[in-house]
C-alpha cells in the first residue's frame, strides 16, 4: 500500500486542497475583518505579516477572500441591511502599511 503511486497522488492532493482552504479561511477571515475596521484584525496582520507576505498571501488567497467578503459583508448586508465594508485592498494596504 505504501508503495502504490496512486495512493500518494491522492493523499498529495487531499493534504494540499485541504492545507489550501484552511489557510485560505484563516487569511480571508482576517482579510474582510480589516477591510471593515477591526482594528484587532489591523495589529494581527501587522504583527503577522509584512508588505510582501500579506501581498504574496492575497494573490494567493484572493479565491477564498472574495469567498469570505461575500458571506461576511455581502450577504448580510442584502439580507438584513447591515452596513458593508468597501472592497479596496489597496486602501487596506495603505492603512496597514502607510509608514
Amino acid at each position: 500500500m505504501y508503495y502504490d503511486f496512486e495512493f500518494w497522488v491522492l493523499f498529495s492532493t487531499f493534504f494540499l486542497v485541504l492545507t489550501y482552504l484552511v489557510l485560505g479561511f484563516i487569511i480571508a477571515f482576517e482579510v474582510v475583518l480589516a477591510m471593515s475596521g477591526s482594528s484587532v484584525a489591523l495589529e494581527w496582520i501587522k504583527k503577522h505579516c509584512s508588505y510582501k507576505e500579506l501581498y504574496a498571501e492575497v494573490i494567493i488567497f484572493y479565491p477564498m477572500i472574495l469567498l469570505g467578503y461575500l458571506f461576511l459583508e455581502v450577504i448580510p448586508h442584502y439580507l438584513f441591511g447591515v452596513h458593508k465594508a468597501t472592497f479596496d485592498m489597496q486602501e487596506l494596504f495603505d492603512k496597514l502599511y502607510r509608514n
